[in-house]
């Protein structure tokens, strides 16, 4: 990062530079086609000369190179920002999956939680957006893929942030039935999330609950990698572990529906909702599910690529110690040197 970065730290390598090369790639194979065909249309169908419709086909040749690079230049914009001491202080606070990461992981978090915010639109619905809001939400989407650093977001282009629980109308406010906490939009509303304020918040402040709204939606969009969400992640399962993970699942939701497995029971709804309760629980509590259920411990650090294990001290430790408490004369968590009433307060 730049001078800037509250960190101090140096940069670490580009995590998006896989992207960038397959960017560039297809902006080239496209401003080739869009010059073949200005060619085309210059030569035979306008008959220009010689030099007006070479002028013509680099015209066309670059400004479709230029177009199709323009999120690597925004992109590149948005990482050479400082990293916002607000934010700081809100994973600092907020997030422990992000505390008990070492300094280099931090930093890579840092660095896709701009991204994710400089690209996607978290909207309000009839309710304030403030900074803790907007950092949660951005911070539910890269836990589940924090082992994947060339992951790109493209299932999603905008959040909704509603002010309580909603309905499948989408309806909010006094009515009956409004028990829903989050929704990936399907259909007409593909590319969409909703999730409710209070939950989101919620799910970071309480992080021994095994519940997370904000990773449990975003959990399901890593399971539709493939294309559907049906509880078979197409990350991380190679076709010879899909049917011992089909089992696997099957037989923890018989321990479930049995009253003998402290898996939340809404894992019953469908394979699908299984897979999400699953990576609530995996990224809030590892250390208990790979006790009691290790199987499915073992199957997740697969499916996620996170060996959450290998943070296993410094999880505990941070729970023990609970969420962190700052003073207005305490110092800022962000690293400022300043008190916290006179920064991120």
């Amino acid at each position: 990062m730049t001078g800037g970065d509250v960190t101090g730290e140096k940069p670490a390598r580009n995590p998006f530079a896989a992207w960038e090369r397959h960017t560039h790639r297809w902006a080239l194979v496209f401003a080739l086609v869009a010059g073949l065909a200005s060619a085309l249309v210059a030569f035979l169908v306008l008959g220009l000369e010689w030099l007006a419709g070479v002028a013509i086909v680099l015209v066309v040749a670059v400004g479709v190179y230029v177009w199709q690079t323009r999120r690597i230049r925004h992109r590149r914009a948005v990482l050479d920002e400082p990293f916002p001491p607000e934010w700081e202080a809100v994973l600092q606070q907020e997030v422990l999956f992000f505390r008990v990461l070492d300094p280099a992981g931090q930093q890579l978090f840092r660095r896709q939680l701009k991204v994710f915010l400089g690209e996607k639109n978290i909207v309000g619905i009839r309710v304030e957006i403030d900074t803790t809001t907007r950092v949660l939400a951005a911070a539910s989407a890269i836990i589940p893929i924090f082992g994947f650093p060339d992951w790109e977001w493209d299932q999603i282009s905008e959040v909704l942030i509603y002010p309580d629980r909603f309905d499948g109308d989408f309806e909010f406010g006094d009515g009956a039935g409004q028990n829903i906490l989050g929704m990936v939009g399907t259909g007409s509303m593909n590319g969409l999330m909703i999730l409710s304020k209070p939950d989101l918040i919620g799910g970071f402040r309480n992080a021994t609950d095994k519940r997370n709204v904000g990773v449990h939606e975003f959990a399901h969009l890593v399971d539709k990698s493939d294309g559907v969400i049906d509880g078979v992640p197409g990350v991380g399962l190679d076709r010879k572990a899909v049917g011992p993970w089909v089992d696997l699942v099957r037989r923890k939701m018989a321990e479930i529906e049995e009253g003998t497995s402290d898996i939340n029971r809404y894992a019953l709804t469908n394979e699908a909702e299984f897979f999400a309760v699953l990576a609530e629980y995996f990224f809030e509590r590892p250390g208990v599910l790979e006790r009691k259920h290790p199987e499915l411990y073992v199957a997740l650090e697969r499916v996620f690529r996170q060996d959450l294990g290998s943070r296993a001290a410094r999880w505990r430790r941070e729970l023990k110690r609970g969420r962190p408490k700052f003073g207005r004369n305490s110092p800022c968590p962000c690293g400022s040197g300043l008190k916290f009433k006179k920064c991120c307060l």
